[in-house]
């Protein structure tokens, strides 16, 4: 499989991954409320934790400047993105000060943990799928979480609005670059199977993580 086949394929694992999530049924039915945001801000202020690491060992791993492009422009929006929970923080009961890096939650501590591996062992090209699919599922998600929420007296604005930054589908820099990068590991004798088969450990790999934000 080249680059293009490797993206295409893992469309129907985004849209099966987004299909029946627990956080936009709750949105549709009305009855998301302020603990869901919370418990989402916190999931992503803790699961960024590890990913502003991970994506940091890539750049220091895969030199190449079209691997380090990607993976260092990715590591900049996740650290912007940092500054808009922080300022959503207080809409949700939780001082900036006050937000715990180490989740209590011991399946969001897995999802944690999990993330890490990616800095420290996946090559450019596996990395490259992974962020694709991971991009594509959260702007999907969040889009339709915030359209179902636009009614509901409940919903952190704040929150909103970083949810509403991400759009509704990955930025060029990525959609482009994770291409690029994907044919730049292939070229290099990364294993098409192996790059596919880590893609399709997102859905395992982040359920506890929307158990915990839809408070199962």
């Amino acid at each position: 499989m080249n680059a293009e086949q490797l993206i295409e394929a893992m469309k129907p694992d985004v849209e099966r991954f987004v299909s029946g999530n627990p956080l936009v049924e709750l949105a549709r039915d009305g009855k998301i409320g302020t603990e869901h945001f919370k418990r989402l801000l916190l999931a992503e202020f803790q699961c960024q934790e590890a990913e502003l690491s991970s994506y940091a060992l890539l750049v220091a791993r895969h030199r190449h400047e079209t691997p380090a492009t990607l993976f260092s422009f990715t590591l900049h929006t996740i650290a912007t993105a940092r500054g808009l929970l922080r300022e959503a923080a207080p809409s949700v009961g939780i001082p900036d000060a006050a937000i715990p890096l180490v989740p209590a939650d011991q399946g969001l501590f897995r999802v944690v943990r999990d993330l890490s591996w990616m800095g420290t062992q996946a090559g450019a090209a596996e990395a490259a799928l992974y962020l694709h699919t991971d991009l594509s599922t959260w702007c999907t998600l969040f889009s339709r979480v915030v359209d179902a929420s636009k009614e509901s007296t409940d919903a952190s604005r704040p929150v909103i609005t970083y949810m509403e930054s991400w759009g509704d589908r990955p930025p060029p820099e990525v959609a482009e670059g994770a291409l690029a990068v994907i044919e730049h590991g292939l070229a290099r004798g990364e294993e098409p199977d192996r790059v596919l088969h880590t893609a399709r450990q997102l859905e395992a790999l982040l359920h506890p993580y929307w158990t915990y934000v839809a408070g199962g």
